[in-house]
């Protein structure tokens, strides 16, 4: 019985991981020639078969092998990444991941008010990302390209990966599985940083399991950890909020207390300079925030229900595999709630991939969960 269970976890992992592509498949390629029921047949066909084969045979691979594979698998990715940040012009993509970044900081620099500077798609559209967000992409933007920054965090989260796992046989699948996805490379085409952003928050999570860290015993750096987490984006939140709970609610009454409120205060002071920062004497902030864009499209009722299955989902897991997969489950429930209920308030114009409204990538939050609980299932002997 438990090896039927084990199964249909891993199962279900693998048909998170084939939804989110597809969804991208079905999007995307319907905009050329290329068949996308044969494409998608080939897709749900050859993952599968490709995953079965590697839990089978990979045990009997020695794990140098697989540390130099890693290493050319590696560089080649990094290559056709900077290969796309140079052909392709991210002025001819209407998607405004980047220039949400980049514009923010080009206003910042020269003395404009960020938060009210549109992005390159629409004078409709502003930058949503949170300010600690933005200065972590500073280095990007002084070198010329915010998309630098997929390079960066993708091989921060190899290495991170690799050092949690202490394999090079499960940090190659979680690297190689990445690779296979359309999601992914659509991150990369349009020079999203949300995937980026998914990524450093789970490299946060495996140094903290890896050090062995506790919200009781390293009170005031979780704080200061979490604060930085959540002073990037609102989504940020969710892992982090499932991944610490239990050992929250372990705390003293007083730690209960502080531990949030000392939190909002971090966030706070990041905000303030832009809280205070005024035009003609208008507190512009007010006006023009990034959580006018995060919370535009929230359905209380829905919140209140996400809530509730966050805390049991957070109460469930038991180790940190197991964590992996209800971080993933809960993160595709989240999304796939929210755009329902988008849907319910708004409507639909045309199609769920024709509708400017509702935006897929937000599925890409869950990828890096499902890929460590896959790489988890991946035996070392």
């Amino acid at each position: 019985m438990r090896k039927i269970f084990t199964a249909f976890r891993t199962q279900w992992q693998l048909i998170l991981y084939l939804f989110v592509n597809i969804l991208f498949i079905f999007k995307y390629l319907t905009r050329t020639e290329i068949s996308v029921p044969l494409i998608t047949t080939l897709y749900i066909s050859s993952i599968p078969g490709f995953v079965y084969l590697y839990f089978k045979w990979s045990p009997k691979v020695s794990e140098k092998l697989f540390k130099y594979s890693s290493f050319v698998l590696l560089s080649i990715t990094l290559i056709l990444i900077a290969v796309g940040l140079l052909y392709i012009d991210p002025y001819t993509v209407r998607v405004d991941r980047w220039s949400a970044v980049s514009f923010f900081l080009e206003g910042l620099f020269n003395g404009e008010y960020p938060y009210g500077i549109h992005t390159h798609v629409s004078e409709t559209n502003f930058p949503s990302p949170f300010p600690l967000w933005h200065v972590i992409n500073i280095p990007f933007y002084l070198l010329g390209d915010v998309g630098i920054g997929l390079i960066f965090f993708l091989i921060i989260t190899f290495v991170t990966v690799k050092i949690y796992f202490n394999s090079y046989r499960k940090a190659f699948f979680f690297l190689i599985l990445l690779i296979l996805s359309p999601a992914y490379w659509w991150e990369v085409a349009v020079r999203s940083d949300s995937l980026s952003n998914g990524f450093l928050v789970l490299t946060f999570i495996l140094w903290y399991t890896k050090k062995g860290y506790s919200v009781d015993k390293n009170f005031w750096l979780t704080i200061i950890l979490c604060g930085i987490i959540a002073s990037t984006r609102l989504s940020a939140v969710l892992p982090v909020a499932l991944f610490l709970f239990a050992q929250y609610i372990q705390t003293n009454w007083l730690k209960k207390i502080l531990f949030p409120l000392s939190i909002l205060a971090f966030v706070l002071v990041v905000f303030m300079p832009f809280v205070l920062w005024t035009i003609d004497g208008t507190y512009v902030f007010f006006t023009r925030n990034p959580f006018m864009s995060q919370t535009s499209v929230g359905n209380p009722v829905f919140l209140i229900i996400m809530i509730v299955a966050g805390i049991i989902f957070a109460l469930k897991w038991k180790n940190t595999d197991e964590y992996f997969e209800y971080a993933a489950s809960f993160m595709f429930i989240f999304m796939a709630g929210s755009q329902l209920s988008l849907i319910m308030t708004r409507g639909i114009s045309g199609s769920f991939f024709t509708d400017s409204t509702y935006d897929l990538s937000y599925f890409t939050l869950y990828l890096p969960y499902t890929l460590m609980s896959l790489a988890s299932k991946v035996s070392n002997k």
